[in-house]
């Protein structure tokens, strides 16, 4: 299944969730914001959505700095 994640398609597994993939990202779900399709996905729906083929997903990630 393929998606497209900030631009770039990406080959996923059939039933994968926001949630796992933004794990298997080595990404921490708890500062991501996810656009998907075009609509702001919140953080604690993640588990629950799964991704499509064709789907486009826009993360980005928060770092804290100073």
């Amino acid at each position: 299944m393929h998606i497209i994640v900030n631009g770039r398609t990406q080959d996923i597994k059939t039933g994968q969730t926001l949630h796992g993939l933004i794990l298997s990202m080595n990404l921490d779900p708890a500062v991501v914001v996810a656009e998907l399709n075009q609509s702001i996905v919140p953080g604690d729906k993640f588990a629950a959505t799964s991704l499509c083929d064709g789907d486009r997903l826009e993360l980005l990630s928060f770092v804290g700095g100073g």
